[in-house]
């Protein structure tokens, strides 16, 4: 059945509503909608080209940043946070390599895009950030990632790390984003914090996502020492872990998804696209060592497979099982009425054409919000003298 009629326009403020169940208001809100939309049809300009509608979203949505934004800043509010200064117990964390052909063209680079998205979801829009503010925002970055880059992620409030190459000759993938993917293993060396929530790049909020720290799959377990999942030509595994994520779905999947229903190509298949960890470096060390192990894993899927292997359902540390209301991957537009809370998808090219206006409007928002911040920034710095970071 077509589900043109759910979705709304690009707007400031996209948001796909579930069906109302106050049916005795329809004798009030028809005639009020009819006269609404006659109103704007007769009195309001259209615009000529995609690309006015889309300046005159960002447009609108500076200005009313503007509105929202604090009236004064300060150096100490917007100076640009090191990792070595957080203080949170929680994290979430992206990763980002870097892009040789498009790495000066911002407007070209859609997963640096994304992650800025990410970032004002995740930190600063009404509808998404999180309700604990003390949560970090970490992207960890390769070393070609420019430092124009670094520097702008930060400016949105990101903090910003940047991670030695891992790589391994055997280790090859036909994929050329997926190259440097090994190198996300960093993350489990930021053991100052005791979880992390990882999001690919191409993931897009509805909602906050800050209570999955408090979820029952993410609690620290005891490592298992079953014999026959204990190789000797492995690393040394940790005493304890934490590592929960969601299945890899079926493109044509229900929701909530079942395995009664086959929305799953193997249940017990990690996508390693949205989870939560605990960091260790003991952990670290013991995927270092199954990377050197020719043949190990397949490599197709570069860390996405090292990290089914070591967390195999019968190994001695089994990966744990979310529910699949935090991420979807392959969404359809029944998983965001349905009540999903993260989306696993392209922004710039989404499998299903609905989600293509949801998707580019959190675009538009993005770089409204971060214009007006800038402007705002710009004029206290100059107001008090201060020098601000280029």
């Amino acid at each position: 059945m077509a589900q043109e009629h759910l979705l709304p326009p690009p707007s400031p403020l996209p948001q796909f509503r579930r069906r109302p169940t106050f049916r005795n208001t329809k004798t009030f809100w028809i005639p009020l909608v009819t006269i609404v939309i006659f109103l704007s049809i007769f009195f309001t300009p259209l615009p000529r080209t995609y690309d006015e509608h889309r300046d005159a979203v960002i447009q609108s949505i500076t200005d009313t940043a503007k509105d929202v934004l604090p009236p004064v800043l300060s150096s100490d509010n917007w100076h640009p946070t090191d990792l070595d200064n957080v203080k949170a117990k929680y994290a979430f964390a992206t990763f980002l390599a870097g892009n040789a052909d498009q790495d000066e063209n911002w407007e070209n680079d859609h997963y640096f895009i994304a992650t800025r998205i990410l970032a004002y979801q995740l930190l600063h829009a009404p509808e998404t950030s999180s309700r604990d503010k003390s949560i970090p925002f970490v992207v960890l970055v390769t070393e070609n990632v420019s430092e124009q880059k670094r520097q702008r992620l930060r400016k949105d409030g990101a903090v910003v790390v940047v991670a030695d190459f891992i790589k391994a000759d055997w280790v090859k993938t036909e994929t050329s984003t997926w190259q440097d993917v090994m190198t996300k293993l960093r993350l489990w060396e930021l053991d100052q914090f005791e979880r992390i929530c990882f999001l690919d790049g191409d993931t897009v909020l509805v909602e906050p996502l800050d209570a999955i720290f408090a979820d029952e799959a993410v609690e620290t377990r005891g490592t298992l020492t079953q014999p026959a999942a204990t190789l000797s030509d492995e690393g040394v595994m940790p005493l304890e872990y934490n590592f929960a994520g969601v299945p890899e779905m079926n493109r044509d999947h229900g929701y909530p998804p079942t395995v009664e229903h086959n929305d799953y190509p193997n249940v017990g298949y990690l996508n390693a696209g949205f989870f939560v960890f605990k960091p260790s470096r003991e952990m670290f060390d013991y995927y270092m060592s199954l990377l050197k192990l020719n043949g190990r894993f397949d490599p197709q899927f570069p860390e996405q497979n090292l990290l089914n292997y070591a967390h195999r359902q019968d190994g001695n540390m089994p990966w744990t099982k979310l529910g699949n209301e935090w991420n979807i991957h392959y969404p359809k537009v029944d998983d965001l009425l349905g009540g999903v809370k993260s989306l696993h998808e392209k922004w710039w090219s989404p499998e299903v054409e609905d989600l293509k206006p949801y998707m580019e409007s959190w675009r538009w928002r993005m770089e409204g919000h971060y214009e007006a911040r800038d402007q705002m920034l710009t004029k206290d710095y100059q107001k008090h003298g201060l020098k601000q970071e280029s």
